[in-house]
């Protein structure tokens, strides 16, 4: 190891010593781990389990402060578990692609394509009751309506849109 000396301001310094790190006693350790952890999210971590740790310990205070809301209120929020489940993943993800080819950029798009539809079911899950399991229970369907409208017309054998484009193209008009 090399050994560095450098100043923080007084209130950096009490607010490290006094922050918890897990595997960090003395604020050298902590130091040593987020320059560790500033590595890794610029250039990358190959290991998924390592970032989705690294992800899922910067969100721990949210967490934290929303489990205590729920426990203060007796509320819980699916809806919010959810986002805090996939979101670190998500971000894991493209931070563990080691993209060098066509073939890992087709598989790292097809990763996260499929994670998102996994968190867009399960918010959608939510929008089946007539308020979601959520601290505000309209959340879902205030926003659901454009994503419900895109479902229908790709369920569609031809999109509406693309029979206009394609009926206007063969008519010779050029929209360009």
């Amino acid at each position: 190891m090399v050994p560095i000396s450098g100043r923080l301001p007084d209130d950096l310094y009490a607010w490290l010593s006094t922050y918890p790190v897990e595997g960090a006693a003395t604020v050298s350790d902590k130091v040593r781990v987020a320059v560790t952890h500033l590595k890794r999210t610029y250039e990358g971590d190959s290991n998924y389990l390592g970032a989705l740790n690294m992800y899922r310990d910067l969100g721990r205070t949210t967490r934290q402060q929303i489990a205590a809301v729920e426990q203060a209120e007796y509320a819980h929020s699916d809806v919010l578990a959810a986002l805090m489940e996939h979101l670190p993943a998500l971000i894991a993800t493209l931070n563990a692609a080691q993209v060098n080819s066509i073939e890992s950029a087709r598989a790292l798009e097809s990763q996260l394509v499929r994670r998102t539809m996994q968190l867009t079911e399960t918010l959608l899950r939510q929008g089946i009751t007539q308020r979601a399991a959520a601290f505000d229970g309209d959340v879902i369907h205030q926003n659901v309506a454009r994503v419900c409208e895109l479902a229908r017309l790709i369920s569609q054998p031809t999109p509406p849109a693309i029979t206009a484009i394609t009926a206007t193209t063969a008519q010779g008009v050029d929209h360009g």
